[in-house]
């Protein structure tokens, strides 16, 4: 079909189209029909490929690309939700928020969390165990099919906790903190009165009382069963072996708030070790998706004494994407919203779109204003589809009206992104305002920095960050203003790479 039949005829813009929603979980019916595979979804797919972090920008497609091999993959994957693993129990927990701020070292004990949560998803999914009675009888099930003693700790570790693998895994998460936490009370029980044992408890005692408290609650932290699920690891890849079956755990939202920062920071490094600890099973693969500024954050929180991030670089999938790769996003989205109510064959951009912009292709135009992320090309399309209502086309003019919304939902994305490490951060772009994308510094006066300084901190920034700090420093000492903007700058553009 000709275009000018395909846009001058039947089809207009409704007020009320799309071509997707940026929140992957309520865009299922462009997903699935539209998804761009760049190969990400085989490097996935390969059990043996250590690749398994998927990490990327918001944004950059994380959460539909699991979705996506979800779908692909329904009848082998495992899906974990953070929010319902009761972890909030832990951090309402009086007794672990006490020796966690007494310096006591949890990890051991968060491990432990994962892989017994691991574990029991794999062995529920496998015998299929749907009652009480299932989980009973699984230890004797699985004794069955070995008859030698290799496995033998590992069983009794299934007979200790087996009874219970038929609850919902926020049942499981509290079973096995309910444990750690009597045995943490009645070790240093003697040492203080658990009436104080708080999180603002740990700020009240005495040094003496600290240095009997910690080696106490670490010993107990330290004897976890971590070795008995080492091996229940192993038992388990010798119980998949057998049917030559495997398994994907997929986690996402994990930048979501399903727990307080500081336990999820640490929780989120527990995970990253226990992903490291199941290659011993490689029947078994954990996938779980990160963003950038979160997985920096988990690390610069959580760093220990050796620590060497470049060791964890193997397990990392970068998602990117390059303008052909948008281009086809956008195509396969707009061809499946004009096809729904007007014609068979193919439309994309060129159909719809002006072929250029102040000299620009449009398509390019529209890219070049995007962090090359498919959220974005999407949401600038749907601005555009906003202008273009009752209309056959969207035109030029339509496309610098829908720029402005635009901009707009990004700059207030950018700074909602970097918010924990950035707090000021939007309200810094104030300094960048009704300037042209390309500027020298001078452009921004010494009067325009200082005023700038002067009004944010008589508004009273209530969470100080580090560009609060320069901004203060700026009115209260002879920094020179080129060292102001520099930094100012050095930060901003960490925020728009994304590192």
């Amino acid at each position: 079909m000709p275009s000018q039949t395909r846009s001058q005829g039947k089809f207009r813009f409704r007020k009320h189209d799309n071509v997707g929603v940026s929140d992957a979980e309520q865009d299922r019916s462009f997903l699935y029909e539209c998804f761009v595979d760049t190969g990400d979804i085989e490097v996935l797919r390969d059990i043996n490929n250590p690749q398994r972090i998927v990490l990327g920008r918001t944004g950059a497609g994380k959460t539909a690309l699991l979705m996506q091999f979800q779908n692909e993959q329904a009848d082998n994957v495992i899906s974990v939700k953070p929010e319902s693993l009761a972890l909030n129990y832990i951090s309402n927990s009086n007794i672990l928020n006490f020796v966690l701020q007494l310096g006591v070292n949890l990890d051991i004990f968060f491990r432990m969390l994962w892989r017994h949560v691991f574990v029991v998803e794999v062995l529920k999914a496998h015998f299929r165990i749907q009652n009480e009675q299932d989980s009973i009888s699984l230890t004797d099930r699985i004794k069955l099919m070995f008859r030698d003693k290799k496995h033998d700790r590992a069983l009794e570790y299934l007979r200790k906790w087996g009874s219970s693998f038929w609850e919902d895994t926020d049942y499981r998460i509290r079973e096995v903190t309910t444990k750690v936490e009597s045995d943490l009370q009645s070790s240093i029980g003697s040492t203080i009165p658990i009436a104080k044992i708080s999180a603002s408890g740990a700020s009240k005692i005495s040094e003496e009382q600290k240095q009997e408290i910690i080696p106490r609650a670490q010993e107990v932290i330290n004897r976890v069963q971590i070795k008995e699920l080492s091996e229940i690891i192993e038992l388990l890849s010798d119980v998949l072996k057998q049917k030559k079956t495997r398994y994907y755990i997929v986690i996402d939202r994990l930048d979501e708030n399903w727990i307080a920062d500081r336990l999820r920071y640490l929780l989120i490094r527990a995970l990253i070790e226990t992903i490291r600890d199941f290659r011993k099973a490689p029947e078994v693969k954990i996938i779980i998706a990160l963003r950038y500024d979160l997985i920096d954050r988990v690390f610069r929180y959580t760093r220990d004494m050796g620590f060497q991030e470049e060791k964890y670089e193997g397990l990392y999938l970068n998602l990117s994407w390059n303008k052909q790769q948008l281009t086809d996003i956008l195509d396969r989205r707009i061809n499946r919203l004009v096809r729904q109510r007007y014609t068979t064959q193919k439309v994309t951009h060129e159909d719809l779109l002006p072929k250029s912009i102040m000299k620009t292709s449009t398509i390019d135009y529209l890219e070049e204003r995007t962090l090359m992320r498919p959220r974005d090309i999407i949401e600038f399309f749907n601005f555009c589809i906003v202008q273009a209502a009752d209309n056959p086309k969207i035109s030029s003019q339509m496309i610098k009206e829908a720029e402005g919304e635009y901009s707009r939902t990004r700059l207030r994305s950018v700074a909602e992104e970097w918010y924990a490490d950035y707090p000021n951060l939007f309200a810094f772009t104030e300094l960048l305002k009704n300037r042209k994308p390309h500027f020298p510094f001078k452009d921004i006066s010494p009067d325009e920095c200082a005023d700038f300084c002067l009004n944010l901190l008589i508004g009273g920034v209530k969470e100080p960050d580090d560009l609060f700090k320069v901004a203060e420093r700026y009115v209260e000492t002879d920094v020179d203003v080129y060292n102001f903007k520099s930094r100012v700058f050095q930060i901003g553009s960490i925020a728009e790479s994304g590192r």
